[in-house]
């Protein structure tokens, strides 16, 4: 077996283990958990680290890769951790979603941001750091219209979207998911990523959780694993 194959398979392990644990339950890990984080973390002690530290952490973990053209534009507090989005400084589009854990170590987000990134995500090559997440590791080839992957539901009939989807159409997708799951929700104007787009999910004008849709099958996946909402902070 071929060292990539070996590491591909150690990868897609690490992250059916991450799925596999509820969010609520996952430990904080440890430096250089899910290939980030390396070093010491910049808070050791649970429950210190402050929605401006969780900020300067994802800095300094993109300035340590190499992504120089990165920046995170957002941040939210949740009771199981912080989500900061990141997005490229040239086009605005968005790159990555990354999760800072009390103890301040960074990690990718499981979910969409692993699976259904073109161009940033983590099943994208075998190693770790700038170009991990090379394209057309996971895309519409393999998670073309029709599929089934991990979401929700089967997606669209095969056929049925030729062309990866608009803004506004995969908003409307969204809609739809919580119009059934969460009665009187509404998604935001939402981010796209390469290959999806995130939606926050709110009611009465406030923020309870998120969701993604999948721009080439309509699936749709909630982030069960951040908890309650506490607040977010544009950056």
């Amino acid at each position: 077996m071929s060292r990539r194959y070996l590491l591909f398979g150690l990868a897609f392990l690490a992250l059916a283990a991450a799925l596999a644990i509820p969010a609520v339950a996952q430990p904080g890990g440890g430096p250089g958990c899910w290939g980030f984080g390396a070093g010491t973390p910049s808070a050791t002690v649970p429950g210190t680290v402050t929605l401006d530290a969780a900020v300067q952490r994802v800095k300094d973990v993109l300035a340590a890769s190499g992504y120089g053209d990165l920046r995170p534009k957002e941040v939210m507090e949740f009771s199981n951790h912080f989500y900061v989005l990141v997005v490229e400084k040239g086009t605005g589009k968005g790159a990555m979603e990354l999760i800072v854990e009390r103890n301040g170590v960074v990690r990718p987000e499981p979910g969409p941001n692993m699976m259904w990134n073109l161009k940033y995500g983590h099943m994208g090559s075998s190693g770790f750091g700038p170009g991990m997440m090379g394209p057309g590791m996971m895309g519409p080839g393999m998670m073309g219209p029709g599929a089934y992957g991990p979401g929700y539901g089967p997606g669209f009939a095969p056929g049925a979207e030729q062309a990866p989807l608009t803004r506004e159409r995969a908003r409307q997708v969204a809609q739809e998911f919580l119009s059934r799951a969460f009665p009187g929700a509404t998604p935001d104007h939402g981010t796209e990523f390469y290959g999806y787009f995130t939606f926050d999910a709110e009611r009465n004008g406030k923020t309870f959780g998120m969701l993604s849709v999948n721009a080439y099958t309509g699936q749709v996946w909630y982030h069960t694993w951040h908890g309650q909402f506490v607040r977010e902070k544009e950056l």
